[in-house]
Formats: structure tokens, sequence, C-alpha cells
């Protein structure tokens, strides 16, 4: 349902916004406490937004370098790029790209974040029915990988046996089940 605080409470585990009450753990660390939020955000947390978040005015590889530069990578700009499906793109500027291709550079810019924690509100919302199985499969090789992906989305039937956990209508599904909108 809208409004009832999904993209806030990403956004607090996120470390970008402060929780009211209550403690927020991720990796043994009580994020609600700490006084280096900033670390936290960079070494655990990547962010996938529904608006992908990318410098439309720049190319592909000018956004991804941005990354690998702070971030230190052990995943190369072509690898992600190439694990995507979007190896040769490097030179477009964002803005000439498909709504879904602009996802999938958001998705390389996450591989080569090296994050722990995958924040994905909405990720497939303005997408086609194509894209968003692509993106969805990406968001699996993440949690095949070791990340913790946490995600929002109003589409159930994007979910299937492969999630760990699902949260629909304030309850959890048990393990391996999809759920369905009543």
């Amino acid at each position: 349902a809208s409004g009832c605080g999904k993209t806030t409470l990403l956004n607090m585990i996120g470390g970008i916004e402060p929780a009211d009450s209550g403690e927020i753990i991720v990796d043994d660390l009580n994020i609600t406490k700490t006084k280096n939020l900033k670390t936290y955000f960079r070494q655990y947390v990547g962010f996938l937004f529904q608006n992908f978040a990318l410098v439309e005015n720049k190319t592909v590889e000018e956004n991804l370098k941005m990354v690998r530069d702070q971030a230190r990578s052990k995943v190369s700009m072509n690898e992600a790029l190439d694990r995507v499906g979007m190896l040769g793109k490097e030179k477009q500027k964002v803005f000439s790209l498909s709504g879904g291709e602009q996802q999938r550079i958001a998705l390389a810019r996450l591989m080569m974040k090296q994050c722990r924690v995958v924040l994905a509100d909405e990720p497939t919302g303005s997408l086609d029915r194509a894209n968003a199985e692509q993106v969805m499969r990406i968001l699996k090789s993440f949690s095949d990988m070791g990340k913790t992906v946490i995600m929002v989305t109003h589409d159930p039937s994007l979910i299937d046996d492969s999630m760990r956990r699902i949260v629909f209508g304030g309850e959890q599904s048990p393990a391996g089940v999809q759920a369905h909108q009543a």
C-alpha cells in the first residue's frame, strides 16, 4: 500500500534517514547508534531506485567511473557491463538509453560498488515486463553472490521461488512460497 513507510524503511536501513525509535542492526552494526554512517553507507549499502539515479548528461562510462573511483572495486567496468548485458554502451549518453538499459547501468554500478546490502525501491516500477524480469534475474544473482537484497515491489508476480522471505500485507510468507495479492 502506498504511504505505509516502505521507502522510509529502506532509507533508514541505508542510513539516509534516522529512525525515530528502536534499533536497526546490519551485520552486527547498530546503525541507529553508530557515529560513522558515512563509512557504513560507503562500505555496506547500495541503492537501486525506480528513477535509476544516474547522471543523464554523462556517458555510461563516466557514471560508472564515479563509483569505481570511490569504491576501489574488485569488479571491472567491462565485467559489470557484460554481466548486465550492456557491454559496448560505454560511450553512450545515459539520456539516450531506454529505461531498462538505464536500470541495468544502475545494476552494473552496484556490482562495482561491492556493497553487502542492496536496497531496491520499486526497481522495476517503470519498466516493461521483459526488462523487469531481466532486472529481477540480476538482483537474484546478487543474492547468489552472498549479498542481502531487500526489495520493495508492487508486482508480486515478479517474485519467484528463489526469494528467501516475502513479506506481503504485513505477514511473512513461508520460504519458497510466492505471494499473491488477495
